[in-house]
């Protein structure tokens, strides 16, 4: 999909953020394979405090004295967040559960901006009691879209400011907006990504626009073995397999997964740099040895910037009792677009998946690591372990798991832990070895 910024994840990151959550319902914390990546954030130049630098976080234990998160209050009304969108230091967009004013049963989602780093927010919400909307991709702390579904019609439309929020213009509905999303690299130049699902399988198709969304054409991409009775442009790809699909105007990647099938002697690979006019395709090689030969292969999406691109792939096993026995986080890298790929030479292992890993840039990424977040700053070469002083473990779930967590740069990182409406959100600034508890509160209209 389209290259990434602070956020996709590769996740990411994010969110936002399986392709398609519902507008009514707010979605899980986005991973690198719900949510589209965007534009790479510029990266901060301040000092990372030294981590140790280990080949896995299973096999060495940290050096760094894990210190407990410290808590800061601040006075004012306290408010929970339940996703969060960071664009820089100061800057960001939120989704946060609040009280419909007009039935005190029921809650609604209010859009919330910050320009103090996410200590108070200014509700900006278009319609401040619609449960129709969620979601939608930030440009800059100005510039934002997001989808509202009519709760009456159910017709889906864009909803676009061009102020920070303090007005909104509603764009004309179009269906396919029902199962998209959008990235824009520009107020006027956006891609939409549909899905649909069903069966075990996905069909993608992308829509460009140049007028802020107000209309979209179809891009009419020809898939690598292409099927007869498909819509043109429809990419077809293995949904219970985990396959990925990055687009970009520059190329395709596709990289097959095998969730699905027996384990596989490779990651296979296929990429386009014409629209899917011609493929080349690769055989990326596992680990060496024979410890994961019978582990399987769900690729995350490729994240690119410039020509460096990063492949984040989980290879793991189940033991006889549907546990995990191993879950190994492999890296593969391209300098050339993605023409070549090589296999980062360091591992993280751990017993639980490695569901979220975002991608800053070609150097910088973080990743769960069962409880812990590990880090990386040289491309994947090596790995760092940071302190547990949050749970970042899927496995644990409960009332402190983090459940999103977004960086901005090495050293800038925001998290939000608990479940809707008694969440608390986290802000580290050294790169996640501690982390403080920063009470959001709402600001006055």
């Amino acid at each position: 999909m389209i290259s990434a910024r602070v956020g996709l994840v590769v996740c990411v990151l994010a969110c936002l953020l399986s392709a398609c959550a519902t507008l009514t319902t707010p979605p899980a914390a986005p991973t690198a394979a719900q949510v589209l990546p965007i534009l790479p954030a510029q990266q901060e130049t301040a000092v990372v405090p030294p981590t140790q630098t280990i080949p896995s976080p299973t096999s060495i234990p940290a050096t760094v004295t894990p210190l407990p998160p410290t808590e800061t209050s601040i006075p004012g009304p306290v408010i929970t967040l339940s996703q969060i969108h960071m664009l820089d230091t100061t800057n960001g967009w939120a989704w946060g559960p609040m009280p419909n004013t007009n039935d005190p049963t029921s809650t609604v989602y209010r859009l919330l901006r910050s320009a103090d780093g996410g200590q108070t927010w200014l509700d900006v919400s278009p319609k401040p009691n619609s449960p129709g909307y969620y979601g939608g991709f930030f440009l800059n702390d100005q510039v934002a879209w997001i989808p509202y579904s009519d709760p009456t019609t159910y017709a889906v439309n864009l909803l676009r400011t061009l102020d920070g929020g303090k007005t909104w213009e509603a764009l004309p509905p179009n269906d396919i907006l029902q199962m998209g999303q959008v990235q824009f690299t520009s107020p006027n130049d956006g891609i939409l990504e549909t899905a649909g699902v069903g069966a075990g399988n996905k069909y993608l198709n992308y829509y460009d626009t140049h007028d802020g969304g107000a209309s979209w054409k179809p891009i009419l991409l020809a898939a690598p073995n292409p099927e007869p009775g498909l819509p043109p442009g429809t990419i077809h790809l293995c949904n219970i397999c985990g396959d990925s699909l990055y687009y970009d105007p520059e190329r395709m990647v596709i990289v097959y997964g095998s969730m699905a099938n027996d384990p596989p002697s490779a990651v296979p690979v296929a990429i386009s740099t014409d629209m899917g006019q011609h493929w080349k395709n690769i055989k990326l090689p596992l680990p060496e040895g024979n410890k994961y030969v019978k582990g399987m292969v769900a690729p995350q999406q490729a994240a690119f910037f410039g020509q460096t691109g990063i492949l984040p792939v989980n290879i793991m096993e189940y033991s006889s009792d549907g546990s995990v026995a191993y879950s190994v986080l492999t890296v593969y890298t391209s300098t050339d677009g993605g023409q070549n790929w090589t296999i980062s030479p360091n591992l993280l292992e751990t017993n639980s998946n490695f569901d979220t890993v975002q991608v800053i840039s070609g150097q910088i990424a973080f990743a769960r690591c069962g409880k812990n977040l590990c880090a990386t700053d040289d491309g994947a070469r090596t790995w760092q372990t940071l302190p547990n002083s949050l749970d970042f473990d899927m496995a644990n779930g409960g009332p402190e798991y983090v459940g999103q967590f977004a960086f901005i740069s090495r050293t800038e990182g925001w998290a939000i832990a608990g479940q809707d409406p008694n969440t608390n959100l986290w802000k580290t600034s050294n790169g996640g070895l501690t982390w403080v508890n920063i009470f959001p509160t709402l600001a006055g209209n």
